[in-house]
């Protein structure tokens, strides 16, 4: 099992406080360390796909071991030739497992691990298509337009053509299951044709600061969870987990208040929170971005 996201395309906006303990889907890892941003105890991050569980510990080690500039070359957030120097200059800080499984991939972080995700492998060839249809000049010149309206007057101007108004629609979903009307609004919110913000200073600051709180869970997250006490969660970040054989150890283990995000597809499978809000798309993914707190 290889990447499914090599980096996170989702603001969850779950708030996290000093001292709290957290659950946290690993994912593409960013999100994860912009968490230490608020100074929880401990992030305890599990994930079904152990490959997410290798690329946060080598997201860890770059920014325990090198300083934001390197650790973007190395994250593929900044060009580089020279990324396996710098994987060798912090293979040092994984473990055995994550060493080794980053050892027969060398090629992943040669390219840039922020673009080897099965996810952006796939919107880098939907805009290799983009390109075909459009020209790199057309697209440079969209992506350069500082506004909303701006880009929605070169979307009608200029993409108002035979070809997306019969193939659009199929384009959209097939690439990612999404309908179209969601897919133009991330365009004309400049979202499509742009990459996932990197670590701010302060982001990777806090993270070099506080990385050991970190706690990478390399067993089953049902198993995990059986193994903490009721009532000792204060948030749960869980993004696109699948919560199946979770739905009554979530609740167990959430303190009365906590906090919680999911994106579900449907109705939440979990119980006992409390919505917060309506939802909201969930951008590039299927289903809708949910936010809670548990009952006190």
């Amino acid at each position: 099992m290889e990447l499914s996201r090599g980096s996170d395309w989702l603001d969850d906006g779950l708030p996290v406080r000093a001292g709290d303990a957290v659950l946290a889907a690993a994912e593409g890892g960013d999100r994860v360390l912009r968490l230490l941003c608020s100074g929880p105890r401990r992030v305890a991050v599990v994930d079904r796909n152990p490959a997410q569980l290798r690329l946060l510990e080598l997201k860890l080690a770059g920014v325990k071991g090198l300083a934001r500039a390197e650790y973007l070359e190395l994250s593929g957030q900044a060009p580089s030739r020279r990324r396996r120097l710098l994987f060798q200059r912090v293979r040092w800080l994984l473990t055995r497992e994550a060493d080794a499984w980053w050892s027969r991939r060398m090629r992943l972080v040669e390219r840039g691990l922020a673009g080897q995700g099965e996810f952006e492998r796939r919107l880098a060839s939907f805009r290799v298509l983009l390109r075909l249809v459009h020209g790199r000049a057309c697209l440079e010149r969209f992506a350069a337009l500082g506004s909303e309206s701006e880009r929605r007057e070169a979307y009608r101007s200029e993409w108002g053509s035979f070809f997306w108004a019969r193939f659009g629609a199929r384009l959209w979903r097939r690439w990612f299951g999404v309908p179209a009307e969601r897919m133009e609004r991330l365009l004309l919110e400049g979202t499509l044709l742009s990459g996932p913000a990197a670590l701010s200073v302060p982001e990777f600051e806090a993270a070099k600061s506080l990385a050991n709180r970190v706690l990478v869970v390399d067993e089953p997250p049902e198993d995990y969870l059986r193994s903490l006490p009721a009532a000792s969660v204060d948030a749960l970040s869980l993004g696109c987990l699948d919560l199946r054989g979770l739905e009554a150890e979530l609740p167990r283990v959430a303190r009365p208040g906590a906090r919680i995000s999911l994106v579900t597809q449907g109705e939440a499978p979990i119980r006992g929170f409390r919505p917060e809000g309506g939802p909201r798309e969930a951008g590039f993914f299927p289903g809708n971005l949910v936010r809670g707190v548990f009952a006190a």
